[in-house]
């Protein structure tokens, strides 16, 4: 059995018995959802960078403001970790550094607020709380991931990053285009900005979506579907693809905590420019959500460091 479908398996097997109490619930205005990570999920046998991350949510819709410009807002708190790791180098003696790309874990907490404004228009404020180095408990994680697979020891972490505690603030906004009229395909502009201890970027893309789909006000693509209103029974599911491009300043999995004079992430220089593109498929009743996603980035650091690419699964219950 393959790595990635034990993964699979591993993923639904602890989430469905768990989701299946709240079977019985009628009020659905919350949903708790669980996404994994991983490069496994390309089917290539890559196991590089961005490793591996996992992430639970929970989110609620808040009752009406009492204002005609929110229609709604949905809070989302979330709790996760990633793994990134580098690749062996030849000459790293020359390079001075053995690998191309910092060990590092990152443990977050992040907590954003979501409003739905006229106009096909979506605003998210969210605080973000972040741990690097082995209080971020990366090593750990890896490990125990490889030992319950059977896989290879993950070694590299004696170069991990120091440990560093962040704030970071983002900002996202969101607007829709153009939809037609049998609602099968759409498109929109997206930007965001992050500015904070752990990461500092912006970046703009455009969602194209194709299939059964709902506005922004009441996709799982936004998690507009999350209202105070009465559930909403109709199912949709879309392919997505999305490009995007972003001005990164700084990434603290890469240099280190902002002003520790890391000096291991002193001996690595980011890439300031990233293309990436995000293809997808999701399928979501009143209940239920799920899809996958495939990342594909260009490189995150300059020299000899490889394209970033990673695979999605996600799994949602709404209650």
């Amino acid at each position: 059995m393959s790595v990635a479908l034990r993964s699979l398996l591993l993923l639904y097997g602890i989430i469905f018995p768990f989701f299946l109490v709240f079977g019985q619930v009628r009020l659905r205005n919350q949903e708790l959802s669980i996404q994994n990570d991983n490069d496994v999920y390309l089917l290539i046998g890559q196991d590089r960078y961005y490793t591996n991350g996992i992430n639970v949510n929970y989110r609620i819709a808040l009752p009406p403001s009492g204002t005609s410009e929110i229609s709604n807002t949905v809070l989302d708190f979330e709790l996760g970790q990633r793994i990134y790791n580098g690749i062996s180098m030849m000459d790293y003696r020359r390079q001075n550094k053995k690998y191309d790309r910092p060990f590092a874990g990152y443990l977050y907490l992040s907590a954003a607020a979501t409003h739905f404004l006229k106009a096909e228009q979506v605003v998210e404020l969210k605080v973000e709380f972040g741990q690097i180095g082995s209080r971020s408990y990366g090593e750990e994680a890896q490990k125990f991931i490889h030992h319950l697979f059977g896989m290879y020891e993950a070694t590299g972490w004696e170069t991990e990053l120091r440990n560093a505690f962040g704030v970071d603030l983002q900002a996202k906004y969101l607007k829709g285009i153009y939809r037609n009229e049998t609602q099968s395909f759409d498109l929109g502009v997206i930007g965001e900005g992050v500015l904070g201890m752990n990461n500092t970027n912006i970046e703009a893309g455009i969602p194209i979506r194709a299939g059964k789909l709902k506005s922004y006000h009441a996709s799982t693509f936004t998690h507009g579907h999350l209202t105070q209103a009465r559930s909403d029974n109709e199912k949709e599911w879309y392919f997505v693809y999305q490009p995007s491009f972003a001005r990164v300043f700084y990434n603290s999995t890469i240099q280190g905590g902002l002003g520790k004079d890391d000096p291991i992430g002193a001996l690595y220089q980011i890439e300031p420019w990233m293309l990436s593109h995000r293809i997808g498929f999701s399928w979501s009743n009143h209940k239920v959500n799920y899809g996958i996603n495939y990342i594909f980035n260009s490189k995150e650091l300059k020299s000899v460091f490889h394209r970033h690419q990673y695979g999605q699964i996600f799994f949602t219950y709404r209650f």
